[in-house]
């Protein structure tokens, strides 16, 4: 698995089929509300970082707009923990609530969430 971690505190590991988030300081089953701030700059590596990212994990990745709950990054179940996972974008970072009681991922992708996360940033970056 390969990882990348931000000087915000913000680790993506990635492997076929799969980009995980977490947090560099690890996180307690309790906590579940993490932001990750980037100055505008670092925001457009970390935009060039996730489409990077992606195109290793997958095949033909191609930013599209969500039109379904499966395709919608906003929410996400993760099957280990029994619970769901929530991400959103804020002015030049990210918003995460992780599943309850995950003591490491903060959020996983599949393919069809990853391309509607990039289609959003991609939009954000255009209209900053």
């Amino acid at each position: 698995m390969k990882v990348r971690t931000f000087n915000n505190g913000l680790v993506i590991k990635h492997r076929k089929s799969a980009i995980i988030f977490e947090n560099a300081n690890g996180k307690e089953e309790s906590e579940k509300r993490f932001s990750y701030e980037f100055s505008k700059e670092s925001f457009k590596g970390f935009v060039a970082s996730i489409e990077e990212i992606a195109n290793e994990a997958w095949s033909n990745i191609v930013p599209k707009e969500a039109h379904s709950c499966g395709s919608d990054y906003d929410e996400y179940y993760d099957r280990k923990y029994d619970n769901n996972g929530y991400l959103s974008i804020k002015e030049n970072g990210i918003e995460i609530i992780a599943p309850y009681g995950s003591v490491d991922t903060l959020y996983q992708f599949n393919k069809p969430k990853i391309q509607s996360f990039i289609y959003d940033l991609q939009k954000k970056l255009i209209n900053s």
